[in-house]
């Protein structure tokens, strides 16, 4: 059993992701902040073996997660109108403190079967509403955030590959926009995912399957990503990426964060113009 809470809240000066991954034999923790002006990016990550000092939540929209650590500390509970997380992580010397709470939209809820008795459910959201009360290197962040949700319990395949893309922004219009586009796991037989999805002030609209082209540097050059009605192109500023090798589990993993801009047309046949905007694309290979 695999299971993870990931949270990214976008502010006008900072982009800050955080995670608590549950993988049983290992449970794995991480945060990173880039500062969107400068690109300069500060992350912590921890490991705590067979998943000491993890509290996973009983499910998506109940209960709480909590990593403890030391000093180091984050906390997301599900409460009736959303998520509250409340952290306070040392990152490369400087301290991320404070809660921030997020307003869920419609979320996309997905059960799909993997395998014969094997199932992954997972819960994705994106472009929702943040009351940021955050302080990084005792200098308070933006008040005003958009945030995305990644919560994910599967009973994985002992190989598993994917590619994901995720934003949340406003457009010029001021409407909030999220998106998240997922490639080779969550596949109908047709080979598109089924967890693509767009959402405007919190209503969600499906997509069709999409593509990702990747560069030959990942961390440093334009990924594009197409499909029934999407054309995005990536570029990235910075990474977050990982290798190991521990002979029967094996894990390589970028996640390039950076700029989305294009187009996506919804089901209704609205177009959007995407402007230049904050998000995250990964490559993940795993034998866990």
């Amino acid at each position: 059993m695999k299971e993870w809470s990931y949270l990214s809240l976008a502010t006008e000066t900072h982009f800050v992701a955080f995670a608590v991954v549950q993988l049983g034999y290992v449970a794995n923790l991480f945060c990173y902040v880039v500062d969107r002006r400068s690109h300069a990016f500060w992350q912590t990550e921890a490991l705590a073996p067979l998943g000491r000092g993890l509290l996973f939540a009983e499910s998506s929209l109940h209960g709480t997660t909590i990593w403890q650590r030391g000093e180091n500390h984050l906390e997301i509970t599900a409460i009736p109108s959303g998520w509250r997380a409340t952290l306070a992580l040392n990152l490369a010397g400087k301290w991320l403190r404070g809660t921030a709470e997020i307003a869920s939209g419609e979320g996309l809820a997905l059960v799909f079967p993997l395998a014969p008795k094997r199932v992954a459910y997972t819960h994705k959201d994106a472009g929702m509403r943040a009351d940021v009360r955050l302080a990084f290197a005792d200098q308070p962040l933006p008040h005003e955030g958009l945030a995305t949700l990644d919560w994910t319990r599967s009973a994985a395949l002992r190989t598993t590959c994917w590619n994901w893309a995720s934003v949340a922004t406003r457009l010029d219009d001021g409407r909030r926009f999220g998106l998240n586009l997922s490639a080779r796991v969550y596949d109908d037989a047709a080979g598109a995912s089924m967890e693509n999805a767009v959402w405007l002030d919190g209503k969600l609209h499906l997509l069709g399957g999409v593509t990702f082209a990747l560069p030959a540097s990942p961390a440093a050059e334009i990924w594009h990503v197409r499909g029934d009605g999407v054309d995005l192109a990536f570029s990235p500023v910075g990474a977050r990426q990982q290798s190991v090798n521990l002979g029967v589990v094996r894990s390589r993993f970028v996640q390039p964060f950076g700029h989305f801009a294009g187009t996506v047309q919804l089901p209704t046949g609205e177009a959007l113009t995407i402007p230049p905007s904050f998000g995250v694309v990964e490559d993940h290979v795993a034998v866990w």
